[in-house]
């Protein structure tokens, strides 16, 4: 163990001062399952002073969005959720709180601490928290100071790659990794089968899915779709949410194909699906522009995300409904 002291001058001070503290649920534990893995912060100049955002990479949801769906739709099988921010003002006092509580929905904090440190219990099967719950487990993670500029979330767990070995190795202890998945079945083959790529595409009322293009031994070209065809399978983010348009995806390829057989992408848009209790919208509505691929790979035998292979800078527009845009890979001497 090694104890280290920040001073109050450091930069890291304020954010680990009001770093949150997390119960996790009683059953989480006991089945190792939906564990806290990392916390960081962001750091948000304002007028009146500076907001500071915390978010946590938790291992799985049990209660969320199913195996498969969450790969196709987010390329992973953690469950990242912003947990809680405060707003200080240019003297340092406290000018709001909020945490993310049930349901999604941003509730303003007013809960016990310890010194500044908020304590929230995780209270749901998709860990929404709360001010109160029951005793359990606590954890007080140091908080990583992070910027995500131009890159998706996923980004975070990128830099600490264990993320992935310990969420993979979680879903098949848990029985959800099964060969013979499809899409839409809840569970997925694999996940060292899956290519998971990021790029920024911001899109206004319209949703995106990706190909994958594998040449076969025989030389013969095979393209695999996130969506697969399903509506609820395309990804989907909200402008005021996701400004830049970062996200991620992954596809499952056939088993036993390398790094090299990858050779192209398309993207295509789609008009969103119909918020609830909203009219559905016409069909091409909407506008979506891909900009960059930041990175595309295949995790290794040790569960860890292998090398990037493929990047891309660009400005391309997306019409929802009409043609896929297509890029093509070239793999490097070191694939070949």
């Amino acid at each position: 163990m090694r104890l280290v002291v920040i001073p109050e001058g450091d930069p890291q001070y304020l954010a680990a001062a009001f770093a949150p503290m997390l119960y996790a649920r009683p059953d989480a534990l006991a089945r190792f399952s939906d564990v806290p893995l990392l916390l960081w912060y962001e750091i948000d100049p304002l007028p009146s002073g500076r907001r500071i955002r915390y978010s946590v990479v938790f291992s799985n949801e049990d209660g969320g969005t199913p195996s498969d769906r969450l790969m196709a739709t987010w390329g992973r099988l953690t469950d990242i959720e912003y947990v809680y921010g405060v707003e200080r003002d240019q003297e340092g006092r406290v000018l709001s709180e909020e945490y993310q509580g049930r349901n999604h929905k941003l509730l303003p904090f007013a809960g016990a601490r310890e010194a500044a440190h908020p304590l929230l219990y995780v209270v749901t099967d998709n860990n929404m928290l709360d001010e109160r719950g029951e005793a359990a487990p606590r954890f007080a993670p140091l908080p990583i100071p992070f910027q995500l500029e131009n890159a998706s979330r996923e980004a975070v767990m990128d830099a600490h790659p264990w993320t992935y070995q310990v969420s993979v190795r979680e879903a098949r202890r848990e029985g959800r990794v099964d060969e013979r998945a499809r899409p839409g079945y809840r569970k997925i083959p694999d996940p060292q089968r899956f290519a998971t790529l990021e790029a920024c595409a911001p899109a206004q009322d319209a949703t995106l899915a990706f190909s994958v293009g594998v040449l076969s031994r025989k030389g013969e070209l095979a393209w695999f779709d996130s969506d697969a065809g399903l509506k609820n399978f395309r990804i989907a983010r909200r402008p005021h949410e996701f400004p830049t348009g970062g996200f991620r995806g992954a596809v499952a390829l056939p088993p036993g194909v390398s790094a090299a057989a990858i050779v192209g992408l398309r993207f295509r848009a789609f008009t969103r699906l119909p918020e609830k209790d909203e009219a559905p919208l016409p069909k091409g509505s909407g506008s979506a522009r891909l900009l960059s691929v930041n990175t595309l790979f295949l995790l290794g035998p040790d569960d860890r995300p292998g090398p990037r292979l493929f990047s891309w800078r660009g400005d391309v527009p997306l019409a929802p409904e009409g043609e896929p845009y297509e890029i093509a890979i070239k793999p490097s001497p070191s694939q070949r």
